[in-house]
């Protein structure tokens, strides 16, 4: 047994190696992707995505959830549209866009470039990079070191509602 929180962490994802869940999409059961080796996905792509080994590149736009486990990296150059699990030893880096929520356990780390953007909610338990932009809730108790021109948009407030304008 493991007593080690991180120990426990990685046996978790050990465990669940190949037995992940399906899908519903359009009413049907559809299995996710899982990335083994580097990869690159264009054009659109709707479902889950875990990167178990290597690198990722995200190239087009994915409508769905991105599962990054430890040790393997992601870039993102087109879109994420939906959350991001960032595990320790992980890293996604974004040079194009994130539109959903950003999960990072401790250890792991995200790097938004210059031409990079997080829109949404940041739970942040592991390291950020921000030389981009960031605009929405953030929570944790990790670290966000902002850097050169990157910033953090401030909502906007009409009629008593806050919103972004991008």
């Amino acid at each position: 047994e493991c007593r080690n929180n991180s120990k426990k962490s990685i046996w978790r994802y050990l465990l669940m190696k190949h037995q992940y869940n399906y899908d519903q999409i359009d009413g049907k059961a559809v299995p996710p992707l899982v990335i083994k080796s580097d990869f690159v996905l264009v054009g659109l792509h709707i479902g889950t995505v875990y990167v178990e080994f290597g690198t990722l590149q995200l190239n087009g736009v994915l409508q769905g959830t991105l599962d990054v486990l430890p040790g393997t990296k992601v870039v993102i150059n087109g879109e994420q549209q939906g959350t991001v699990s960032i595990s320790p030893g992980a890293v996604v880096i974004v040079n194009g866009k994130i539109n959903g929520t950003v999960s990072i356990e401790s250890g792991g780390n995200l790097l938004i470039e210059e031409t990079g953007k997080l829109a949404g909610t940041l739970s942040n338990e592991g390291l950020v990079f921000l030389r981009g932009v960031f605009g929405g809730a953030s929570s944790g108790n990790g670290q966000l070191r902002i850097e050169g021109n990157g910033f953090i948009k401030t909502p906007v407030t009409r009629n008593g509602i806050q919103y972004y304008e991008w």
